[in-house]
């Protein structure tokens, strides 16, 4: 079979190149070149949402046993559901993956987070917000304590980015903070 004589002197010969490669050129070049390599590969945790704690009213009244959904965008789709209590609270715990993204050269990759409900056959969205992956404190803060009612009108707000106060965070949200 030529073909198969022609594949097994192509794999020698590479075999042999990369054996000359890692001889010839120095040591500091080899460990730069295999890191970058490497770093390509390698798995980096990605924080996509905090821990998010809320609660719904209707009008003042709790609404309980809503289905809230989480939908979390960044390399695919990431969906939680729950229902609320009978106090109308939810909760989500915090959402990290691991991802080869940020190896990647110029990746500049946002992540899309958004919390909502259906009542009624009408939808409600709690928090929409698109940004960097990563921790933030004030995130994490508005995430921690939304207190929302079907009745009060969606909003697009801006807040303060502590992690970096000359770029602020927007969203857009039916609730509301203290």
């Amino acid at each position: 079979m030529p073909g198969k004589s022609y594949s097994l002197l192509l794999q020698s010969i590479m075999a042999l190149l990369l054996c000359a490669t890692v001889l010839v050129i120095p040591h500091e070049a080899n460990a730069g070149m295999f890191d970058q390599i490497k770093q390509y590969f390698k798995q980096y945790d990605v924080h996509l949402s905090p821990e998010v704690h809320g609660s719904v009213r209707n009008n003042g009244t709790p609404l309980e046993n809503i289905e809230v959904y989480r939908t979390l965008d960044y390399d695919k789709e990431y969906v939680d559901r729950v229902r609320t209590d009978s106090n109308g609270r939810f909760s989500f715990p915090e959402k990290v993956i691991k991802s080869r993204r940020p190896g990647k050269l110029f990746d500049e990759t946002r992540i899309r987070q958004v919390v909502g409900l259906v009542y009624e056959g009408e939808k409600y969205l709690l928090w929409y917000l698109t940004g960097e992956a990563g921790p933030s404190r004030a995130i994490t803060e508005r995430l921690g304590t939304l207190n929302c009612d079907l009745t009060t009108p969606e909003i697009e707000f801006a807040f303060d980015n502590y992690e970096h106060p000359d770029f602020s965070h927007g969203a857009f949200s039916i609730c509301r903070w203290d």
